[in-house]
């Protein structure tokens, strides 16, 4: 399945209405948010970000098999993920901090060692994850997938509550200083090294808990995270490296765009039109900013 046969299957049969909108803008603000702290927060260019997806959507599907709640499945899979990428940042990223291109080709060969491996253990066949609830809701005569909706209301919760941690509280403030100045923060006392593993597995762990949510809307396959990859990137750019309110409105008006536009013309067509209009949005951006005088 291409990716834009999956954004049909993200945003597809439903009726032609706001919700499409809605659910689809969820998606991208709900994919974004782990990307958020591993690249936006630290500049971590971290392109195993679509595998931390896959990781979560296949823990939710063993979990689910074995009978346990999905509420178990999607802690699990947060869980799961969030382990993967402290192992990760304590035992590679920790090394390369001062190398981005290092760091960008070590977390590429992490994603292919995590793909490959869950395609060794799942089989490449598709595998499909029952959706929990299973019925549709009846909302001033419009029928809304109940899983779907579940979807948005936990996106909107995610993005509340992680907007209060970062910007009102004391565990935010330490985070936000040591992303932003390492060396000063670890003058002060902190523990920078140990803070920016918290923070990748943050991020992770919020990959994760995003591929568990989406899995029962899609075909989980050793691919279904890398679909999410470009759309996660294009969402933070746009939203401004490090802004968490730039990051929610990037994904609405993203997201919101290409679930509009998927209404009047070929998804392939709409998503190259999306990428067409954040281009131009990054251009206008970069005008309207004023450039750093030369020395």
């Amino acid at each position: 399945m291409n990716g834009g046969l999956h954004v049909v299957v993200l945003a597809g049969a439903l009726p032609t209405d706001g919700f499409a909108v809605i659910a689809l803008a969820a998606t991208w603000v709900l994919v974004a948010l782990g990307l958020h702290f591993t690249f936006g927060m630290l500049g971590i260019v971290n392109l195993a970000h679509g595998e931390m997806l896959l990781v979560g959507g296949y823990v939710a599907l063993v979990v689910r098999m074995s009978g346990r709640p999905m509420v178990v499945a999607i802690v699990l899979g947060a869980v799961v993920a969030a382990l993967i990428g402290a192992a990760m940042d304590v035992a590679i990223l920790r090394r390369l901090r001062a190398r981005p291109l290092d760091t960008l080709l070590a977390t590429f060969g992490v994603a292919v060692v995590l793909r490959q491996s869950i395609q060794l253990l799942a089989g490449p066949n598709p595998r499909a994850l029952i959706d929990p609830i299973g019925r549709s809701l009846d909302l001033a005569g419009m029928l809304i997938p109940a899983w779907r909706g579940v979807v948005v209301l936990l996106t909107l919760l995610l993005v509340v509550s992680l907007h209060i941690l970062l910007a009102s509280t004391p565990l935010g403030v330490t985070w936000r200083a040591v992303a932003a100045a390492p060396v000063l923060a670890a003058s002060f006392g902190l523990r920078a090294q140990r803070t920016r593993t918290v923070i990748v597995a943050v991020g992770s762990g919020l990959a994760g808990l995003a591929g568990a949510l989406l899995a029962p809307l899609s075909t989980l396959t050793p691919q279904f995270g890398t679909r999410f990859l470009v759309p996660a990137f294009l969402v933070v750019i746009l939203g401004r490296a490090g802004s968490f309110m730039g990051l929610v409105a990037a994904g609405v008006i993203l997201g919101g765009s290409l679930a509009a536009a998927q209404f009047a013309i070929d998804a392939v067509a709409a998503e190259i039109l999306v990428i067409l209009l954040a281009i131009v949005l990054l251009r206008l951006r970069a005008i309207r900013e004023p450039r750093p005088m030369r020395t």
